[in-house]
């Protein structure tokens, strides 16, 4: 009689150690959730810097009377390039008096 109910805790233990661990799981996806929203968050700063630098180079362009569409793109895919190329232009047209 006394083995009845150890045999039964035993299976019971053994039943619950083989279920998947749910807790852990869903813990898992919240801090993978948690990561991504922070990923997404930094991700932001940096779309809105390289389109402040293409509106930049786009009306550097404008007044320059350069193609003002052209810069714009190349500021928004290759901003810092773009960027020391534009200033290097800059200072040769000074330097030649092209500014219109």
């Amino acid at each position: 009689m006394k083995t009845l109910p150890l045999l039964t805790f035993l299976s019971l233990v053994i039943f619950v150690s083989l279920l998947p661990p749910r807790v852990s799981a869903q813990s898992d996806l919240e801090q993978r959730v948690v990561r991504l929203e922070h990923k997404d968050a930094t991700d932001e700063g940096v779309g809105v810097a390289a389109f402040v630098c293409a509106a930049f180079c786009a009306l550097w362009a404008q007044n320059t009377g350069r193609n003002a569409w052209l810069w714009f793109f190349l500021g928004l895919f290759f901003n810092v390039i773009t960027l020391l190329v534009m200033l290097y232009k800059n200072s040769n047209d000074r330097g030649t008096g092209r500014r219109e």
